[in-house]
């Protein structure tokens, strides 16, 4: 992958994208579970922006094949410098998150002695891995285990042979797409994660095959924008549908492995790859929202929770304007302790 500042720029886009997609979906997940045939009108708001950014995590692994795999590395080299960068800051915010779910607990519920703290830390690191969106951290550190060696088989092979090995993937992932796979918790089963991280890493390949294609024609990206527009919509409407043939809520079709999410992902990928803006300012704006996303996608949880707790979420307002007012204060209040954080003496280090 050429390394001139257009493709940084369209990489950072992505990454800004995905981001604030993830801060997207945790807002507005909620509404889509909590008024399912109580609010229909408001479902639906929900309903429409979580469809619309289910491309939120295939798109950080994909990033990650883009800009990971077209590389040679020594093994100790590359583990040094990811987990430096990625576990280091995990660990910081695994703490904080301890920390915060026993402050927010009752008094009474509240361990107060060393053996009753350990037992009820541990228990939470096995029911939830201390906190439900650390999921991705767990399995995209495993998955940087096989990234150099992965991307020199990669490297090896014509782009037909990747994309054979994509259809392989994709036919996979439409076969398991009902397995249950243990993301979230470390109580057991640890096949059924193991498969699943084996199952997401499709993404990397399918990023590394996306990046080395030829520049889109702006007739390609118009194919694309109207795909990823195409796809929401058939989320939406067969969320509805689904839910309504089994009689209770059917999210099944925003799974990040359906076929509806890999053909958003897609399409959203092709359609910003190697585009620019020539506005500095907004540029900027991306490219610091891209540099801030793994602090960003750490802390954000503790904001969302702090808000809810003060009864600001989506019934503040009409989801039309609750939902992208929370998604901004989230974001602000996210960014702006990584920013102190940051500022902070070997604050970069632990920040994200």
């Amino acid at each position: 992958m050429a390394s001139n500042s257009t493709n940084i720029q369209w990489l950072d886009t992505l990454r800004a994208l995905a981001m604030l997609g993830v801060i997207f979906i945790h807002i507005s997940s909620p509404l889509v579970n909590m008024t399912y045939w109580e609010n229909m009108p408001f479902w639906w708001i929900g309903n429409v922006v979580d469809s619309g950014v289910r491309f939120a995590v295939p798109l950080f692994l994909m990033l990650s094949g883009a800009t990971l795999l077209n590389k040679d590395y020594k093994p100790g080299e590359f583990y040094k410098k990811r987990f430096t960068r990625v576990l280091i800051p995990f660990m910081f915010w695994i703490v904080v998150y301890w920390i915060y779910r026993w402050v927010t607990l009752t008094p009474k519920m509240q361990p107060h002695d060393i053996y009753t703290g350990l037992k009820w830390a541990g228990n939470l690191f096995l029911k939830e891995g201390v906190s439900k969106h650390f999921w991705y951290i767990y399995m995209i550190l495993v998955i940087y285990l096989f990234v150099p060696f992965l991307g020199t088989g990669l490297r090896k092979l014509n782009m037909s042979a990747v994309f054979v090995i994509l259809l392989f993937w994709i036919t996979l992932a439409f076969m398991c797409k009902s397995i249950p796979m243990n993301m979230y918790n470390w109580s057991g089963n640890y096949g059924s994660k193991l498969f699943g991280y084996f199952i997401y890493s499709g993404y990397l390949v399918l990023g590394y095959y996306l990046v080395k294609l030829p520049a889109y024609s702006s007739k390609i990206r118009f194919l694309a924008a109207a795909i990823f527009i195409l796809s929401i919509i058939v989320s939406a409407v067969s969320t509805y549908f689904f839910s309504l043939n089994a009689h209770k809520l059917n999210l099944s079709i925003y799974g990040y492995l359906s076929i509806n999410t890999i053909i958003q992902s897609i399409a959203l990928f092709m359609w910003i790859k190697d585009s620019s803006f020539n506005n500095n300012y907004l540029a900027w704006i991306i490219k610091t929202i891209s540099n801030y996303s793994y602090g960003i996608y750490l802390v954000h949880i503790i904001i969302i929770s702090i808000l809810f707790d003060n009864g600001i979420y989506w019934k503040t307002a009409n989801p039309l304007v609750s939902l992208p007012l929370i998604v901004l204060m989230v974001f602000v209040c996210s960014f702006g302790i990584i920013f102190v954080l940051r500022k902070m003496p070997g604050g970069k280090y632990i920040a994200g």
